[in-house]
């Protein structure tokens, strides 16, 4: 008898990369499946996002929804403004232009849609303008804008990409997801199976997973280059190959959509945000050169240019699969379709869900691998089509790259919808596709296509009752678009986000890199529990010292809080890089289980001995923010040359258990006089044995050196404050890190 094995429960997730993309998938994937699984995310500060995508369509309200988002506060944390749909310019001919809309354009029937009414309309002389039956397409070009009851408009976002990833990366790490610092430089495969098993970063640590997300962009590190999925370029279709980007001030009221302007070789965008206006050219590098691009968009758009174009290459297409093995692509990692209606994030954000639909928590089965790839093909191909659809039906004639997308074959289905829609009026949808069908109408009778018959059902209709159908839906569009107040307006009392220089460039603090030739050593204690300390800890600590110096006017001291000097938080990269190298080595070695959470902070002591209060003079423990079955591992690391001013001193209590939370509880709730009276323990740092706690160990302080430790021992700093007062008040002072692992008890 043949047996197989079963599929092995899968609880170990690595998403490898950031931006966009990264973060997307670890929010979904942590408010979904959370609770089940060991979320990680490898980016590197040193690797920069393509960063081009700053215009969404309507179903990231489906996504935001997944995640419970509060839209106001996420409009204000992505300097977002509103979106109505993409005005396009030049595209049917040079000084002809188009609106395609988001929302509906009139009332169907079950038999045909609105635009075979408006046809026969046209026919009679009793119908307007096509767009005059779509409160968005109106709503857009008057730019005015408002939240409508039951959802009476349809809109999306243009918001700051790099601001979003941002967001949602606070969103993921306050559900769990740990962050590690680093960039890949080594992929670990199975022998036999060929699935990953490991990626390795610079900083010597190794992040083992089950299934890993591939969101390295264009590169694909992990299905590309590593499993060797060929990539199918769709150039032949869409000869556009490269992009220019450049963000500028902005000089008027933004307006509720998004600009395409055709050019003889591509075309421009255009994308308005509350605090700066995206630009750039799509193009093609054999019709025009990067020099030329470059100049061509600089002269086209408007407003201070904040940050100089930088190029990017591109070429259009797909991988044969997105899913292989136990790698699933997502994002630039899959495949690439240029942004001309916005679909980048739709295509990352329906590559998430239908993950969590077919999540294989009980295994990798080949069954659900198919599936979720055909329907991944299935998808963009149709998307792809709709693009196609922009360039090849053109009545431009002005340029060899206008000229070869007119006569260009296009893909057999784009070609029978085309001449479906020339011949009858009707566009013919697949279940679940994109765009429906008023996108399609609009888009072809946008780019020239006049159908040449239409249902016969509207001539049922005489003419004033076709007019009065007309007229109708022409004055509620008009009604509703009156009382919308001005875009512009509508922001600023509904989401206004703060106000920061659009030309401020954020410094990038250095990233904290590892030795990895450091080596452990474990130190046990009189209680018989050990720390575990790493000397020569990082490769560059001046390059901390130099971050905390330059923030120096940053340190705070909050009130109420116990530690006994002022303290600044540290850069996420920092506090990812410290998660990363605690869950790589130390973890296992302090008996926490799966990271709930990272902090981390610069701290300085300076507080006089004298003045502290009753939780400052008793040493204390870390595991105040637990629950139930959970616990905190802390580290500290030490940046200052002076050992004189002490390393860490800890304790064991030789108090009952409930004697000692009732001291806990008495530090913190007696006033100085009251504690000290109680308890005889006068003002000044603790260091020695005392009648209520004893010494089990103590590390000296030494440059560069890091102690990790579980935070549930007591422990206090060994500080000699009249000794050498001088010191710790002297410049940075007794400067440290301190880091603290939220984890769940195996």
């Amino acid at each position: 008898m043949t047996t197989t094995s079963a599929p092995q429960p899968l609880r170990r997730v690595v998403i490898a990369g950031g931006g966009t993309a990264g973060w997307m998938v670890a929010a979904g994937l942590a408010k979904c499946l959370g609770r089940q699984l060991d979320i990680r995310l490898v980016e590197s500060e040193e690797i920069g996002t393509v960063g081009v995508g700053e215009a969404t369509i309507p179903t990231l309200h489906f996504m935001h929804e997944i995640l419970d988002l509060d839209e106001k506060e996420f409009i204000q944390a992505t300097q977002a403004t509103f979106k109505l749909g993409i005005n396009f310019e030049n595209w049917r001919d040079v000084g002809e232009n188009y609106f395609h809309s988001f929302g509906k354009t009139g009332k169907g029937h079950w038999t045909a849609g609105f635009q075979h009414f408006w046809l026969e309309g046209r026919r009679r002389g009793l119908a307007s303008d096509y767009g005059d039956y779509c409160l968005e397409l109106r709503a857009g070009l008057d730019n005015r804008f408002a939240l409508l009851p039951d959802n009476g408009i349809n809109y999306a976002y243009h918001f700051d990409a790099t601001l979003y990833g941002q967001y949602l990366r606070r969103f993921s790490e306050a559900l769990g997801v740990q962050r590690l610092e680093g960039r890949i430089v080594k992929v670990h495969t199975a022998e036999g199976s060929g699935d990953i098993v490991a990626i390795a970063l610079d900083n010597g640590a190794l992040v083992e997973g089950e299934l890993f997300i591939d969101c390295t962009g264009m590169r694909s590190l992990l299905l590309g280059e590593t499993l060797g999925v060929p990539y199918e370029s769709w150039s032949h279709w869409l000869p556009c190959d490269s992009a220019l980007a450049v963000q500028t001030e902005s000089v008027g009221e933004p307006v509720p959509y998004t600009r395409s302007i055709a050019h003889p070789w591509g075309w421009q965008w255009r994308i308005p945000l509350q605090h700066r206006v995206g630009n750039g050219l799509v193009y093609s590098s054999s019709h025009i050169g990067d020099d030329e691009a470059r100049a061509a968009l600089l002269a086209n758009v408007q407003g201070e240019v904040l940050r100089q174009p930088r190029v990017i290459k591109f070429k259009p297409g797909q991988r044969e699969v997105v899913w292989k093995k136990n790698v699933v692509a997502i994002g630039l990692s899959s495949g690439f379709l240029e942004p001309l209606e916005s679909t980048s994030i739709h295509l990352i954000q329906r590559g998430l869900t239908r993950l969590i639909e077919l999540f294989p928590s009980d295994g990798i089965r080949q069954s659900d691998v198919d599936e979720y790839n055909a329907q991944a093909r299935e998808q963009i191909e149709v998307i792809r089509d709709f693009i196609i659809l922009h360039y090849h039906v053109t009545h431009r004639s002005d340029s060899p790259f206008w000229r070869g997308c007119r006569d260009m074959d296009v893909p057999p289905l784009l070609r029978h919808r085309i001449q479906h829609f020339r011949d009858t009026a009707r566009i013919a949808l697949r279940q679940g596709e994109l765009f429906a069908e008023n996108s399609w109408v609009q888009v072809m009778m946008g780019q020239g296509i006049p159908p040449a018959s239409h249902h016969p059902i509207t001539r049922n209709m005489d003419d004033r009752t076709l007019a009065d159908f007309l007229g109708g839906i022409r004055k509620d569009v008009a009604r509703t678009l009156m009382k919308l107040p001005r875009h512009q307006q509508f922001i600023q009392q509904f989401c206004p986000a703060p106000c920061i220089d659009p030309s401020a460039r954020p410094a990038t603090p250095p990233a904290l890199r590892i030795n990895p030739a450091a080596t452990i050593s474990t130190v046990q204690l009189a209680d018989g529990s050990s720390v575990h300390v790493v000397d020569d800890f990082a490769l560059e600590p001046e390059a901390l010292v130099a971050l905390a110096d330059a923030r120096a006017a940053q340190f705070q001291q909050p009130a109420g809080h116990p530690y006994p000097g002022p303290q600044l938080a540290l850069p996420h990269g920092i506090v990812g890089v410290l998660g990363g190298y605690f869950d790589q080595h130390l973890r296992a070695r302090l008996g926490a289980g799966q990271t709930q959470g990272l902090s981390g902070r610069f701290s300085r002591v300076t507080q006089e001995a004298a003045t502290l209060n009753p939780l400052q003079r008793v040493c204390h423990r870390d595991d105040s923010a637990v629950g139930p079955g959970e616990m905190i591992a802390a580290c500290v690391h030490y940046l200052f040359q002076d050992e004189q001013l002490g390393g860490t001193v800890l304790f064991r209590s030789r108090m009952s258990d409930a004697d000692t939370q009732q001291f806990l509880r008495d530090a913190g709730t007696l006033d100085a006089s009251a504690f000290g009276e109680k308890y005889e323990i006068a003002p000044g740092y603790m260091t020695e044995s005392n009648r209520y706690f004893e010494v089990i160990g103590r590390l000296p302080a030494r440059w560069n050196r890091a102690v990790f430790y579980d935070g549930g021992i007591f422990h206090s700093g060994d500080i000699r404050w009249a000794a050498h007062r001088a010191a710790y008040l002297a410049g940075l002072g007794r400067l440290t890190i301190n880091a603290f692992f939220k984890s769940r008890r195996p």
